[in-house]
């Protein structure tokens, strides 16, 4: 079993780094509730490597104890600083990336790869639309019907126009996170085309620090884990660390990528992403690294039943190839009162594959991170960590599926 881990998060497109430690810390309580486990974790202190929070974690129970090194790849200021722009060039730049992503073919390949997801790309610029076309409505109304001087009405329009859109963008924009929706898809535009060396940088500096992790022989598993834009950003890192060091899983630590919610395909379905579809398709062909994905069709902000390598669609629950594919259900983790109280919230259905399940499940985020079993192992099991977990939350080393299997082996030679 895994006595020794050490995880890098990576998360979307949202600055969640410096508060992401209360969460983790409230969440490993529901975990270890949920598996009948022990835990600790200690203070939050910043990894120098890079910069970001960091902190350790120690998880038992009767026949295994896992001491887990748990870092947040943090890009926060990045995020931020696009958060900043004035208004007007947020607004500017969103409509360049809807033109580029519609005259391009990329909005149609993401309807055509998950409808979804295709509806969740243009959600916040017909929002947008609809903003505007209310603002017009009312400032045309009281402006033709307050003033008779057609000069003092285009006066009037123009300015109860902007001021009512831009009320309209603060709230209830605000609570729909519009412009943070539009900065996601100016990001990815900017990104796909290769025109934000601040984010090329810093994937250079998590490479580093992944590879200098690597030769750590006192550690068993790495984990890089990408959530949401996180994921791409996660395949970007280990495709870096592979240029670096080529030997990069062959240390002594197996090297495990695992993505999560992702959203690969917004920027491999790009004509302008082929580092993305090549960067990928390098960690395939390394076989000292391991890459599952897990996927949930309740999560609308990600491309489900979708390969995010070979670009084409999946069926059924293959649990072969590369990467690992696994069709999970968000239901199956949480308790019915829970997943009704929030099936409605599609970023918090999206952010479930980073919290702890109330229930055990297949997929289980803080048992891939936390947990003795290791990554290979835990993301082939059929039903994952439910059937190599005992109610005391020992190890089976050997689980039922297995002694099944060798029955009907002996049976059959019998």
């Amino acid at each position: 079993m895994t006595k020794r881990r050490y995880v890098y998060h990576l998360c979307g497109y949202g600055p969640i780094g410096a508060g992401w430690y209360r969460v983790f810390k409230r969440e490993l309580a529901t975990f270890a509730r949920t598996w009948n486990i022990s835990s600790q974790v200690s203070e939050a202190s910043s990894d120098p490597a890079t910069s970001s929070p960091h902190w350790q974690v120690t998880t038992s129970a009767p026949n295994w104890r896992v001491e887990t090194g748990y870092g947040m790849l943090v890009w926060d200021d990045i995020i931020l600083s696009d958060f900043a722009r004035p208004i007007t060039a947020r607004l500017a730049r969103s409509s360049l990336a809807f033109l580029d992503f519609m005259l391009t073919g990329s909005a149609a390949r993401y309807f055509k790869a998950n409808w979804q997801y295709g509806i969740f790309f243009l959600f916040p610029f017909v929002l947008l639309l609809v903003f505007f076309l209310v603002a017009v409505v009312i400032a045309y109304y009281v402006a033709s019907s307050l003033l008779s001087s057609y000069a003092l009405q285009v006066a009037l329009f123009v300015t109860l126009c902007a001021a009512i859109f831009i009320i309209l963008l603060r709230w209830p924009g605000q609570r729909w996170r519009l412009l943070h929706g539009l900065d996601d898809w100016v990001f990815s535009w900017e990104y796909v085309h290769g025109r934000r060396p601040d984010v090329e940088a810093r994937i250079d500096r998590f490479a580093e620090a992944l590879v200098a992790r690597c030769r750590d022989a006192a550690v068993d598993e790495i984990v890089v884990l990408g959530h949401s834009m996180g994921s791409t950003l996660a395949v970007e890192v280990v495709a870096r660390a592979l240029e670096i060091d080529p030997k990069l899983g062959l240390h002594g630590p197996a090297v495990c990528l695992l993505t999560v919610g992702s959203t690969i395909p917004k920027f491999a379905l790009h004509p302008a992403g082929e580092r993305f579809r090549r960067h990928a398709a390098q960690i395939v062909a390394e076989p000292s690294i391991a890459w599952a994905e897990y996927q949930a069709r309740s999560d609308l902000i990600s491309f489900y039943k979708f390969d995010p390598v070979k670009l084409v669609r999946f069926y059924g629950d293959p649990r072969r190839g590369k990467p690992l594919m696994r069709r999970v259900w968000i239901q199956d983790m949480l308790t019915r009162q829970t997943y009704w109280r929030i099936r409605a919230r599609f970023l918090r259905v999206h952010h479930q594959f980073v919290m702890a399940n109330e229930r055990r499940s297949t997929y289980d985020y803080f048992m891939l991170v936390c947990g003795p079993i290791p990554f290979a192992r835990c993301t082939l099991a059929p039903t994952g960590p439910v059937e190599l977990i005992a109610s005391d939350g020992a190890f089976i080393d050997q689980p039922a599926s297995s002694v099944l299997e060798s029955c009907a082996s002996n049976a059959s030679s019998g």
